[in-house]
């Protein structure tokens, strides 16, 4: 069986489309719409008969990389999952968000008696299909979206098996050489928080230069609760994620609560 046929079977042999997930099922105030999905265009966008196109709320699909043409097992084999899981289906949508910048809607799609909303979102992720973007628009079904990622991504499933989506050391600058503009998931130990220029740095080594570093503006702080709420203190081990960017050296910057979670470790150990 080759990959493809894997991640097909591994969302064939989950509860059906309408069932409730196992864990932190997510309900939406927005207002659904019946629509008719015709094919996927990628791993997390979907044609629909009428001609619009829909982006699945909360969740990335594996994209080519820049230094390689032709095409990427990962994303062909999620934009075929997620045509097996909806084209010709008729699906309800919830809004998550408004267009994005190529005029696609934005929100999730289930199954019109699906219980819980995040439905094709976060049967992807339990796939091991797509990541967690942790952004705005996944914010009403995060809880939801993390359970189902953590299934996959313990048990390897989908894009977990390829070692281009492991999780990074956050300890290390070297993990990140090719990292700039991709988006990644790193671990570690927060070594230092400091504050200069309005902004909140998060330091994983005891140079940024040497490690993965997060960034927080002061706007943001604020409206995330300060450092108290995300749970960031030195000695807390933390898993992150975001798009990677190129200063000094590696970092991230953190907009999204979603982005950051305290994993079980004791401070100062």
């Amino acid at each position: 069986m080759n990959a493809s046929s894997a991640l097909l079977a591994v969302i064939a042999a989950a509860a059906p489309l309408g069932a409730r997930a196992d864990d932190a099922p997510c309900r939406l105030a927005a207002p659904p719409e019946a629509v008719t999905a015709a094919r996927a265009l990628d791993g997390e966008t979907l044609a629909l008969a009428d001609g619009r196109e829909v982006r699945l709320a909360g969740v990335l699909a594996p994209r080519l990389p820049l230094d390689r043409d032709g095409g990427w097992p990962a994303g062909d084999e999620a934009r075929r999952a997620l045509g097996a899981e909806a084209a010709g289906r008729t699906l309800v949508l919830r809004a998550a968000d408004r267009p994005d910048r190529h005029g696609r809607l934005v929100g999730y799609l289930a199954a019109p008696d699906a219980p819980d909303h995040a439905g094709l979102s976060a049967r992807l992720a339990r796939a091991g299909a797509v990541r967690v973007a942790a952004d705005r628009a996944g914010r009403d079904c995060g809880a939801t979206l993390a359970a189902a990622e953590s299934v996959a991504r313990r048990q390897r499933l989908g894009l977990w098996a390829y070692p281009y989506y492991e999780v990074r050391d956050a300890s290390d600058a070297g993990a990140f050489a090719d990292s700039a503009g991709r988006f990644e998931l790193a671990e570690g130990r927060v070594a230092s928080v400091r504050s200069a220029g309005g902004r909140t740095y998060v330091n994983f080594g005891a140079r940024w230069r040497d490690a993965l570093a997060l960034t927080i503006s002061g706007s943001a702080l604020a409206r995330l609760g300060g450092l108290a709420a995300l749970r960031i203190e030195p000695g807390a081990r933390l898993r992150v994620r975001g798009v990677v960017e190129r200063r000094l050296g590696p970092t991230i910057s953190i907009t999204e609560a979603a982005q950051v979670e305290r994993l079980a470790g004791v401070v100062g150990r």
